[in-house]
């Protein structure tokens, strides 16, 4: 029984993440690994590439470089990319981990409220906003860079 409704609870929670695409993105102010403050508002005009990952993620260590490239490609378009990690906030080990990985995307430390409103339920979750702010697009689990330039591409237009 308790199984059934832990399912029930993920199904639900798909569906509610599904209903959301279409809806103004949640804003949010975060730090960044370098200190600065990250205002989603800011970033309008922008189709903005949010990578929800942990340091424990085995997917996010195979997929976070592999959006570094991705980041390379639109580097000279309206298009942002943030990893935003949720189970630390030691800037130190994040920087060993980016490292560790071999990644450069920009990583904010999240918060409980971030993870709240973007309903996160595990990683690797990816959101692409549009550029008038609403969620274009959301990736659960592994995805592929084609299917993230197909979106980015889309939303560019």
């Amino acid at each position: 029984m308790r199984k059934f409704i832990y399912i029930l609870f993920l199904i639900i929670t798909v569906i509610n993440i599904s209903i959301a695409k279409g809806l103004k993105a949640p804003d949010f102010q975060l730090k960044s690994e370098d200190g600065k403050v990250i205002n989603l508002q800011d970033l309008k005009g922008n189709v903005v590439v949010l990578i929800f990952w942990a340091t424990t993620c085995g997917v996010c260590q195979k997929e976070l470089p592999e959006i570094s490239f991705l980041q390379e490609e639109y580097k000279d378009k309206p298009v942002k990319f943030y990893a935003i990690v949720i189970d630390t906030k030691d800037l130190n080990e994040v920087k060993k981990i980016k490292d560790e990985w071999g990644f450069d995307i920009p990583v904010l430390i999240g918060n409980l409220e971030v993870v709240k409103d973007y309903r996160i339920i595990g990683t690797p979750i990816i959101y692409i906003i549009r550029k008038d702010l609403t969620i274009g697009k959301i990736f659960f689990g592994e995805t592929s860079l084609k299917r993230l330039r197909k979106y980015i591409n889309k939303f560019l237009k």
